[in-house]
């Protein structure tokens, strides 16, 4: 997870040594996966092209529950729909996915045999489609709710918030 983090975090840098006249922000986000059946926290980064096409990487870590854990690398693109007057603006999402998980076990048999434990791991790859919303809410600040479908290996919808800060 440490990995993908740092990576997420040296792409948002490199972003921003770019001479194309484009704006970034990064934040933080609360995340409920359907399938999952969790809350996971996430990491953000947006970096906009022009006013309606934005790149949008992510990275969601659900909590540990039945000895599952779950994370998601999100290598999404946002689309600017419209303009919602006195709200904000809503855009499509759209992009590539990759879930993984790790199971981890630990039983003991007692006399029979004694104790067993290890743990699985394992990804899937998907694609994302959603909606969301973003609301200004701030010179520099703004609140974006989503709502994220991902179908592939690992099929699972997701509802959620985040919270993006302009650098």
């Amino acid at each position: 997870m440490k990995k993908l983090i740092n990576a997420l975090l040296i792409v948002m840098i490199l972003f921003s040594f770019s001479e194309i006249n484009a704006q970034m922000s990064g934040g933080a986000g609360v995340a409920y996966g359907t399938n999952i059946n969790n809350i996971g926290l996430s990491l953000n980064g947006k970096y906009e092209f022009n006013e309606t096409l934005s790149a949008a990487p992510s990275f969601t870590y659900f909590f540990k529950k039945d000895f599952i854990t779950w994370s998601a690398l999100d290598l999404d693109v946002n689309y600017q729909l419209s303009l919602l007057e006195n709200i904000g603006s809503l855009y499509a999402i759209g992009g590539l996915n990759m879930t993984f998980f790790k199971i981890k076990y630990d039983y003991d048999f007692g006399d029979l045999g004694g104790v067993y434990d290890g743990s699985v791991t394992g990804s899937n790859a998907g694609l994302n489609l959603g909606l969301g919303l973003i609301v200004p809410a701030g010179e520099k600040m703004s609140v974006a709710p989503e709502i994220k479908l991902t179908v592939g290996g690992a099929n699972y919808l997701r509802a959620g918030a985040k919270i993006m800060f302009g650098l």
